[in-house]
């Protein structure tokens, strides 16, 4: 079975006491329709980047489930269907996986083929100076009418 990532996302309206109702509601489908939660993470309340359904906060929740593929329609009309929910994601991790895998390998080439762009430095000539020819030049800058000005 693939493996799946679902993230959602509950209402302010919905009390702290009452998340793990919602949890434990998607958790039951899930067990129903043949899947195994694998994990389940409590995210906490967050705000959110803009309102959703007239709310500017929300309670995050991740879970990591098993699931044959043909029965995603039905959990996605069933979070569909929860007044609680205002906003959530299932994404196939072993896809994302592969598509990162080939990302990786894709942009290790273009690496290999890419030149490293060419640095030239400047040639400074260095000069040497003794300690009295200094002294006379530091004189020289400060009795300088620009320095005055």
């Amino acid at each position: 079975m693939p493996k799946y990532e679902l993230m959602y996302i509950l209402s302010s309206a919905v009390t702290d006491n009452d998340v793990p109702t919602v949890a434990t509601e998607v958790d039951k489908f899930l067990k129903d329709n043949g899947g195994t939660v694998l994990t389940q993470e409590m995210m906490g309340k967050k705000k959110l980047a803009y309102p959703i359904k007239k709310t500017r906060n929300g309670f995050y929740v991740l879970e990591t489930f098993n699931l044959e593929g043909r029965k995603l329609q039905p959990l996605d009309d069933k979070l569909r269907s929860m007044e609680p929910i205002i906003r959530y994601l299932v994404v196939n991790i072993e896809d994302q996986e592969l598509r990162a895998a080939k990302d990786r390998k894709i942009q290790e080439k273009m690496r290999a083929t890419r030149k490293p762009p060419k640095v030239e430095e400047i040639a400074v000539p260095e000069v040497k100076l003794t300690e009295s020819e200094r002294e006379q030049k530091i004189e020289q800058a400060l009795e300088s009418e620009d320095l005055a000005k």
